[in-house]
């Protein structure tokens, strides 16, 4: 179990504010997140840390290198 430093006892469930459940989000946005593995279908996770992925995921798209 990852552990929550924003909520009291410190576990990530649904106990915690921030927790998102699969069931909270609709279809097309569940299955788009999960397309590009942010979101498990299965569980649910943190909020601040799906924001996370889902940034670092767009940042890394929209990053052009150059050679």
């Amino acid at each position: 179990m990852k552990t929550c430093p924003f909520s009291s006892n410190r576990e990530c469930n649904a106990a915690c504010p921030l927790f998102i459940s699969p069931e909270d989000l609709n279809e097309f946005v569940r299955a788009r997140l999960c397309s590009i593995g942010v979101v498990d279908k299965e569980n649910g996770g943190c909020s601040l840390r799906i924001l996370a992925l889902s940034q670092s995921r767009a940042i890394f798209e929209n990053t052009k290198t150059r050679g």
